[in-house]
């Protein structure tokens, strides 16, 4: 594994500001799971379903982008 090539596809602005994104969906999300779902037995496990969603979703669109080549 290249710690180099990690590093400049973390670093990427492009790949920050994608994870910025998804982080605040996420947490726009939650407050309105919270809003709508707080009484019911589900609403964690949902939560923790689409956050897995997210971030496998998210690790293969990241894987396919390409930018260390750039």
């Amino acid at each position: 594994m290249d710690i180099q090539q990690l590093y400049n596809t973390f670093t990427n602005p492009r790949v920050i500001t994608s994870m910025m994104l998804v982080a605040i969906c996420l947490g726009l999300v939650l407050s309105a799971l919270l809003k709508y779902l707080s009484r019911e037995w589900y609403m964690p496990t949902l939560f923790v379903a689409l956050c897995l969603a997210t971030a496998l979703g998210y690790m293969f669109w990241l894987d396919r982008q390409h930018w260390r080549d750039v």
